[in-house]
């Protein structure tokens, strides 16, 4: 019996911490949470790496190439994958759809 209540007093006294995580996506890279109804993920593809965004992870948007740019070219890295579905994502969220991201805007999140 004072096991139990020293156990029940631990797992009460645990602090729960609410943080935006990378989810693990099984099938390709990895789920970032924009807000409550926006994701975003990364993806390797055959030539570097794309972006998908979702809204209540339904797909929205699958962007393999850089937008804007001539030529059908992947992100070198998923860091660029990454900002770019960043401000895409903060544009959907303001209402823009389809998330319209032009050529100053690239030059600007990949250098």
């Amino acid at each position: 019996m004072k096991y139990l209540l020293l156990l029940i007093l631990s797992f009460c006294s645990c602090e729960i911490v609410a943080q935006k995580v990378k989810i693990p996506n099984h099938n390709y890279g990895i789920m970032y949470i924009y807000n409550d109804s926006l994701q975003y993920e990364t993806y390797p593809s055959p030539n570097g790496w794309g972006y998908r965004l979702f809204h209540r992870y339904k797909l929205l948007v699958n962007q393999p190439i850089i937008p804007a740019v001539a030529g059908n070219k992947s992100f070198r890295n998923e860091k660029d994958a990454k900002k770019t579905a960043q401000l895409a994502s903060s544009k959907v969220a303001k209402g823009q759809m389809p998330p319209t991201i032009n050529p100053e805007e690239i030059k600007k999140l990949i250098k």
